[in-house]
């Protein structure tokens, strides 16, 4: 993918995956196609671990900053007697 292409989403890339995967099982492939396939289907598979992996980072924060928020909301409370 060069600089100029926009990446695709998660689910566009998956469907992309799914799509080449089908094309690779069958029977029609086309031997002077089989490289340019592997390596779109490896450039997909690393737009997908990179989305993944900033959505675990962003769960991660949020999780997070509800921890702290919920810990800070314990120490504010008045006393009750």
């Amino acid at each position: 993918m060069n600089a100029n292409e926009s990446e695709p989403g998660y689910g566009e890339a998956m469907a992309e995956l799914e799509a080449i995967l089908d094309e690779l099982e069958g029977d029609q492939l086309d031997v002077d196609l089989l490289a340019v396939r592997v390596q779109r289907a490896s450039e997909l598979l690393k737009v997908c671990r990179a989305r993944i992996a900033r959505a675990q980072h962003d769960v991660d924060r949020i999780v997070a900053d509800l921890d702290d928020f919920d810990g800070s909301e314990d120490d504010a409370a008045p006393a009750k007697g």
